[in-house]
């Protein structure tokens, strides 16, 4: 246990060199921020960018406030994504380049408490960063539009945060078994964007993708059905256990 902490204490210790605790949550913040005001102000930004007829009225119809949230996460599903991915890729693959992974091994540590250690810090800042910008996008929407009960709020942001974890697990896994970081972006990048489609192809055999959480976010803030949320919980949890098995045996079979 005091090795897996040690390990802990250096990845977040590594994040801060890197300024990471710094940067991502402000990406998060910029990214979510972007979507209430635009929307609030999308009417003045179409009269502003001109190519309208003299004398025509515009009206933009107003969304609720739920709906911005909602749409708050959907902008997430593309950039968030990316985001992460672009954030976690080289947690494995750099220290194999570098040598230092070999070095850590050669210490009374087991790959599972590296694949673990990893994944509680990466996961920790990314979720943390998720929550700073959902709550500021939350708290600008509440002055710009009108108030969402924060139960809802509150029961998708964890949804989703669960959903962050989840991306973060699998860049992790595709880490330790890749040493491109290009090849890990395009791996998961490719990933993600097939099962989303996929899910929304065949909803009913995929109900219980992991892909489906951020829908079951968007769903719990505009009081639709969150039909199959539990069973997407569970599948999301035994795969990220699976993985993260999974991504140790591969340190395993791929030290230097």
């Amino acid at each position: 246990m005091r090795g897996f902490i040690t390990l802990v204490k250096k990845e977040y210790l590594g994040s801060i060199r890197s300024k990471k605790v710094i940067w991502l949550p402000i990406v998060f913040m910029l990214m979510t921020l972007t979507q209430p005001l635009t929307l609030y102000y999308m009417e003045d930004i179409l009269k502003m960018g001109g190519g309208l007829p003299e004398g025509s009225v515009l009206q933009m119809p107003v969304p609720s406030a739920e709906e911005v949230m909602a749409s708050v996460l959907s902008q997430l599903n593309t950039l968030g994504v990316l985001v992460i991915v672009i954030a976690v890729m080289s947690t494995i693959s750099d220290e194999r380049k570098n040598g230092s992974l070999t070095f850590i091994l050669t210490r009374p540590v087991s790959s599972l408490q590296i694949v673990g250690s990893k994944t509680l810090a990466e996961g920790s800042i990314v979720v943390i960063s998720f929550i700073c910008g959902y709550l500021l996008s939350y708290y600008y929407t509440v002055i710009l539009f009108s108030t969402i009960p924060i139960q809802q709020v509150m029961e998708s942001m964890l949804i989703y945060s669960l959903y962050c974890l989840f991306i973060v697990v699998c860049v992790i896994f595709s880490s330790a078994i890749l040493t491109s970081n290009g090849a890990i972006a395009i791996v998961n990048i490719l990933f993600f964007s097939v099962l989303s489609i996929a899910g929304s192809l065949f909803s009913e055999f995929l109900k219980w993708s992991p892909t489906e959480l951020s829908n079951h976010a968007m769903n719990t803030l505009i009081d639709e059905s969150t039909h199959g949320l539990t069973g997407s919980i569970l599948v999301t949890i035994i795969l990220m256990i699976l993985l993260l098995f999974a991504g140790a045996r591969a340190v395993d079979q791929k030290r230097v």
